[in-house]
């Protein structure tokens, strides 16, 4: 297994040196996806304006952390089934502008301390979270 994250972590490195220039990336649904391929996606990648990372249970407040850094013209952000990102993540994201696609399962839900917004803020904030309950097995 470790085996093929180094080989997925290699092709992702490749992919963010050699395509500087892109604008929009879906790589939803990549399961060997972790922090570490994402930074290599915000090191090389900083023209994306619509980033798809959806279904992905590896990728953790951290990767959005280096999105924040390296993207700063993030538009578009898809965390839809991140178990791993947290509420709190997400407003930072969207403090910066940037619309977030997230899901939460309320049944785990542990939301952190809420952000305060600042009243210097000028940019439109808008949430796009799906809230879905997960079914109980018993």
């Amino acid at each position: 297994s470790s085996g093929i994250n180094a080989e997925y972590g290699y092709a992702t490195k490749f992919l963010a040196f050699s395509c500087r220039e892109l604008v929009r990336l879906n790589i939803a649904g990549c399961t060997q996806l972790t922090d570490t391929s994402v930074s290599y996606i915000s090191g090389g990648c900083h023209y994306l304006s619509h980033l798809n990372l959806s279904n992905n249970l590896n990728i953790t407040d951290k990767a959005v952390r280096f999105l924040r850094r390296g993207c700063k013209l993030l538009q578009r952000l898809n965390l839809q089934l991140c178990p791993k990102i947290t509420y709190v993540a997400i407003q930072r994201v969207e403090l910066g502008g940037c619309k977030v696609s997230h899901s939460i399962d309320i049944n785990a839900l542990k939301l952190g301390p809420m952000l305060p917004l600042s009243r210097t803020h000028k940019r439109p904030m808008s949430v796009g979270y799906s809230i879905f309950p997960i079914p109980s097995h018993g």
